[in-house]
Formats: structure tokens, C-alpha cells, sequence
């Protein structure tokens, strides 16, 4: 009848330990195992086999005493697995974020690279074969030269009116010639036109000073030229500066037109020159025509370039190559994100691992198992002690108990 009970539980002895999930149909519940150890053991008459076939039972977890909570245990035991499932999702969408990357992100900016580096084929072939388009327009570079030479001027003769303007010119001369015309003049116009076409040795300085003023402005256009990586920093700080440089002009000559409404008495006690219409009209054709200027002179040069079709080819193939460069520093970056993606993989693992082993504790309970092992055999001991068996039936009994314990110790280290 045991065997016939226990039968589809048997297992071989060596094989390591293996604990069958439990549910309410597959657990039998028994008063304490020392005392249902005994009663077994006098149905049986010590028999090894039906011992055995207990502590099958009892291993495998079909057979618990009544006291054990079995629901709590269940309650853990689903607590660790909902916490598999959570690691194991997130690993998941690791691996998701991992695979888009490599195979999408990464491969679109491969793909791209072996386009431009077939785009850099092709242009050296035109190169050699004479095949190159220039789209060199001569009336458009001329328009462009010329707009920029006129414009040139222009800034050098408004840098020397506003240098003489707000260095030069004297403002209690202009008040005690008594020319209400010349005060109108002065009042209504933000340059001292006159004064940087009069012969006198204050030209000299204006007109350096002019070139200086235009100097700074072509810095910008000189830095962008530059192949260091600081280039685009220099051209933004010299803009800065030649906006700074303009402003202080501008401040400087409306000051100045302020100071002298209050010496002829029409001065405007608001007066303040971030509200003045001088200010904002230095600026305007000061820096916003140098701004012009700029625009005016890079595009002058981008189409005297195309006339050369050789250069023109080489700096779009050398423009190319740094989208290449843009694009592998670019794969660098997602390859390092790849890594970063690894380790939490690799992390994530090693927690399923000791999750996993966690769980495997919870449902095989070692220790437990062994307690009740003890418990049970000491009952059965107890009523081979007190029938008086013979020694080897004691002697089968305890090699098959001890035959399980060694099985649950091998688990347990």
C-alpha cells in the first residue's frame, strides 16, 4: 500500500536533492512525525522499505507534520518569484535597449558612414576623370565682391565718424559758436560727418583707430577658417567682442549728445541709454552692417571657390570626412552606452542567480527536511529499540536513513 502511495515519488538515491513544488492535494499532513514515525513503524514491522519509502516522502515534501504553516511558506516562496520576474523583466528590456542600439542605431550611422565613404569615391573619380559640376556663377561672385568693397568702405569711413564723434569733438566750442545749426545738426544726427573729411592731424588717429575697429570684426572669419577644436568657441567670443566694442561707441556718442542738451538746457531728466534711439541706431549700423558684411564676404569666397573644381571637390570631400569623424565619435558614444548596458545585464544576472538559489532554499528547506527526517526516524528507532528486532533490520533502517541525510547534507554545502 506505501509503495503503491509513494510509488510515482520514487526516485534514484543518487541523484541530488530534488523537491517537487507542493500544492493542498499533493501535501499530507500527520500529527508530530516522531510520534507518526513510531505508529509506521509497528504497521510495518520496521520494514527498510516502507522506511524508505517515508523518507521519500518526507524529502520530497508530500509528507509534513501538522504543525508546519505551509501557507506562509507559499506566500515567500511566490514573493521570490514575483522578484524573479521583476529582474528578469528588466533584464529584458536591457537586452530590448541593447539590441536597438547596436543593431539600429549604431548600424543606421555604419550605414551612413559606408554612404559618405562612397560619396568620397565617387568625387575623387570625377576629380580624375574631369567629370565635376562647379555651379560657379560670375555675376553673383561679382555682386558678392563688389557689395563687400562698398561695404568695406562704408565701415571704415562710420568707425573713423564715430571715433571722431566720441574722441574729437568738442561739444562747449560747438555751444559757444552760437550756431543754432550746428546744434540742431549735432542733435539730429548720431555722426560727425564734417569732421572726417577736415584736414587736421586728429585724422591720423581716427582713421587707424578705424582700421583697428575693422580689424576686430574680420577676427570672426579668421577663427572660422581655423581646424582646432576651439574655432567655434573663438568666433562666438569674437562676436562678443566686437558687440561689445560697438556698444560702448554707441553709449559713448549718445552720452555725449546728452551732455550737450544740458548744456544748451534741453536735456531729458529720463534720459537713460538703453531708452535712447541713438543707442540701439549706433548698433544698427554699426554692428548689424558689420554682420552683413560678414555674410556678404563668406559668400564672395564660397563662389570664387567653386571656380576652382578641384578645390571645390577637395573641400567636399574633406567636409565628408569630418561627418565620418562626427559619425564615429558618435558610435563611440552608443558603444559605450552598449557596455554601461552589460554590466547592468552582467548585475542583473548575478541577482537571478542568488535569487534563483533563494528560491530553491525556500522550497527545498533543508534544514527542515532534515529535522523532520529525524523526528520520523526516531520514532521508528523507538519502536525497533522496543521490539526488540534484531540488529540487522536496525542496521538496513540505518543505512537508508543515513543514505537521506547524506542526500539533504550534499545540499545544504
Amino acid at each position: 500500500m506505501l509503495n503503491n502511495l509513494f510509488s510515482k515519488e520514487q526516485i534514484q538515491e543518487s541523484q541530488p536533492l530534488q523537491i517537487s513544488e507542493s500544492n493542498n492535494e499533493s501535501i499530507l499532513r500527520r500529527k508530530p512525525l516522531r510520534e507518526w514515525g513510531f505508529i509506521e513503524a509497528g504497521v510495518n514491522r520496521g520494514d527498510e522499505m516502507a522506511l524508505e519509502s517515508y523518507l521519500r516522502a518526507i524529502r520530497e515534501g508530500h509528507l509534513v507534520d501538522e504543525k508546519n504553516n505551509t501557507e506562509e511558506e507559499n506566500k515567500r516562496k511566490r514573493d521570490v518569484e514575483k522578484n524573479i520576474s521583476n529582474k528578469e523583466a528588466q533584464k529584458n528590456n536591457l537586452d530590448i535597449e541593447k539590441t536597438h542600439i547596436k543593431e539600429v542605431i549604431i548600424g543606421d550611422k555604419e550605414n551612413q558612414i559606408k554612404t559618405k565613404f562612397t560619396e568620397i569615391d565617387n568625387k575623387k573619380s570625377e576629380i580624375v576623370e574631369g567629370r565635376i559640376e562647379s555651379g560657379y556663377i560670375g555675376a553673383r561672385f561679382w555682386l558678392y565682391t563688389a557689395l563687400t568693397v562698398i561695404i568695406s568702405i562704408y565701415l571704415i569711413f562710420f568707425y573713423a565718424s564715430v571715433i571722431n564723434a566720441s574722441f574729437f569733438r568738442s561739444m562747449q566750442q560747438i555751444v559757444n559758436s552760437g550756431s543754432s545749426d550746428d546744434i540742431i545738426l549735432l542733435l539730429n544726427s548720431i555722426f560727425d560727418v564734417n569732421g572726417i573729411f577736415v584736414a587736421s592731424k586728429k585724422l591720423i588717429f581716427t582713421y587707424l583707430g578705424a582700421f583697428i575697429f575693422f580689424g576686430f570684426g574680420i577676427l570672426p572669419h579668421l577663427f572660422k577658417s581655423a581646424t582646432d577644436k576651439l574655432s567655434s568657441f573663438k568666433v562666438i567670443m569674437s562676436v562678443i567682442v566686437c558687440l561689445i566694442i560697438d556698444a560702448l561707441l554707441a553709449y559713448k556718442i549718445d552720452s555725449g549728445i546728452h551732455e550737450l542738451k544740458i548744456m544748451i538746457g534741453r536735456a531729458d531728466n529720463e534720459w537713460a541709454w538703453y531708452k535712447s534711439i541713438n543707442f540701439y541706431l549706433v548698433l544698427t549700423f554699426g554692428f548689424g552692417t558689420y554682420i552683413l558684411w560678414g555674410v556678404l564676404y563668406e559668400s564672395a569666397i564660397a563662389e570664387y571657390q567653386k571656380k576652382n573644381l578641384t578645390a571645390t571637390a577637395n573641400i567636399e570631400i574633406s567636409s565628408l570626412k569630418n561627418q565620418i569623424r562626427i559619425l564615429e565619435n558618435e558610435i563611440l558614444t552608443e558603444r559605450e552606452k552598449i557596455k554601461d548596458l552589460e554590466k547592468q545585464i552582467e548585475a542583473l544576472n548575478k541577482e537571478i542567480v542568488a535569487i534563483k538559489k533563494e528560491l530553491e532554499y525556500t522550497t527545498q528547506r533543508p534544514e527542515e527536511l532534515k529535522r523532520n527526517m529525524e523526528h520520523f526516524y526516531s520514532g521508528w528507532l523507538r519502536y525497533l529499540l522496543g521490539a526488540n528486532e534484531n540488529n540487522a533490520k536496525k542496521d538496513s533502517c540505518d543505512m537508508v536513513y543515513k543514505r537521506f541525510q547524506d542526500s539533504i547534507n550534499i545540499s545544504l554545502n
